[in-house]
């Protein structure tokens, strides 16, 4: 049951966006500063952002060696070179935007752990600075082998590092909440709470579905121009989006005494990644021992990608330190065939 005011004020709109993380966030903001007369709402169905915006590690980055490097053999290489000019840009967009002092971002250097399977890629490594000077004029990964004890990694294991001085980390939780406050400020509503049912055209236009939880009724908002920016939760508002879900697990140790190791860290492909958060580690990844089960869209512990990051961390990265595990999360992001975004009108 609305009132006359509820559907004469809250229901119209010129643009309407379907989710409020990064993604979401970005298009307000981008719609927002380049036509500054348009009314624009996001929906968003959780209290917070719900896929992996909130929830992620925190990595302000564009690609490890290794990862290049297999991009390159399966999507080829202008495509991935065009994947890490679009990284490098959104990230600079986004500094710009909010400022480094509101996104938490900092730059301590990337670094890729180098085990013995993956010492072919040292050879790759003047091969792959050539091909990436045309986008960022100079040499991106070099070796930092003494960084190895340093950091206190198990030498045994990690036979070497990459080093990049352009990859860098940010706090996600302080980003979210200076974006949202970024958006609102620029006069963006968003609503939370509001699980679309579903996108249909009357008379031309978008209509845009909602379930009001209370009154156990359908809202229906209407606009010119919809845009879907839930990722993993896309192809469940159209079926023909072809977005699948990608669970991640994520840990973060207690803080650790004497930390010696600062940056972010990428391994085997970038399918697992740590960093620093002051004196923790914050460790995710492992979603390729168990492709079929992270496919998933609920946010539950896969135990035997848990499990094997803590024996990570014991085994190989802290293998001198004492640490506990203070918290362990579950993200669900968004993955296309080919890793690139689909835009579709």
């Amino acid at each position: 049951m609305l009132s006359f005011w509820e559907k004469n004020s809250f229901l119209n709109y010129d643009v309407i966006i379907i989710g409020s993380g990064i993604l979401g966030l970005s298009v307000a903001s981008e719609i927002s500063e380049k036509f500054t007369d348009q009314k624009i709402l996001i929906l968003e169905k959780g209290i917070l952002p719900t896929g992996a915006s909130t929830k992620n590690a925190g990595f302000a980055c564009f690609g490890s060696l290794t990862e290049i490097l297999s991009d390159f053999k399966t999507k080829g290489e202008d495509e991935t070179l065009k994947l890490v000019y679009d990284r490098l840009k959104g990230i600079e967009i986004l500094r710009e935007r909010l400022t480094d002092e509101k996104t938490g971002y900092e730059n301590y250097g990337g670094y890729e752990l180098i085990t013995e399977k993956e010492i072919f890629a040292l050879n790759e490594i003047d091969s792959i600075n050539e091909k990436l000077k045309n986008i960022i004029g100079e040499n991106v990964f070099e070796t930092a082998n003494d960084k190895i004890p340093e950091f206190g990694f198990d030498a045994g294991k990690v036979k070497s590092l990459v080093y990049s001085k352009y990859e860098s980390q940010v706090d996600t939780g302080e980003l979210i909440k200076n974006y949202i406050r970024y958006v609102q400020e620029r006069g963006i509503t968003i609503l939370t709470g509001c699980e679309v049912k579903e996108v249909n055209i009357k008379n031309s236009k978008p209509e845009v579905v909602v379930s009001h939880n209370v009154f156990h009724e359908d809202l229906i908002f209407q606009c010119g121009k919809v845009v879907i920016c839930a990722n993993a939760f896309s192809s469940k508002i159209f079926s023909d989006i072809k977005v699948k879900p990608g669970r991640g697990q994520v840990l973060i140790t207690k803080p650790i005494d004497g930390l010696r190791l600062k940056g972010v860290f990428h391994y085997d492909e970038g399918f697992y990644y740590f960093r620093n958060y002051k004196n923790r580690i914050i460790f995710g990844g492992g979603r390729n021992l168990d492709f079929e089960n992270e496919e998933s869209y609920q946010f539950r512990y896969n135990f035997k990608i848990i499990d094997d990051l803590e024996n990570k961390l014991i085994n190989m990265i802290l293998p001198a330190e004492e640490f506990e595990i203070d918290m362990i999360w579950t993200g669900i992001m968004g993955f296309t065939e080919n890793k690139l975004p689909e835009i579709k009108d």
